[in-house]
């Protein structure tokens, strides 16, 4: 059975490979902004951490 991943691969050659496309870069911006997010909060976190470890026993 063919997965959604090879059945977009296969449009691509057709001429729905625009909207495709278009698609692909919306969920590619997409992670990529949350894993941009997802990093400044990890370095907001570790400098709380440092900075007021001590409140947290």
């Amino acid at each position: 059975m063919m997965g959604i991943e090879t059945v977009l691969n296969i449009l691509c050659w057709t001429p729905l490979a625009k909207p495709i496309r278009a698609i692909r870069l919306i969920k590619i911006n997409r992670i990529a902004r949350e894993n941009y997010v997802r990093k400044k909060i990890d370095r907001l976190l570790n400098k709380i951490m440092t900075q007021h470890g001590d409140l947290l026993f």
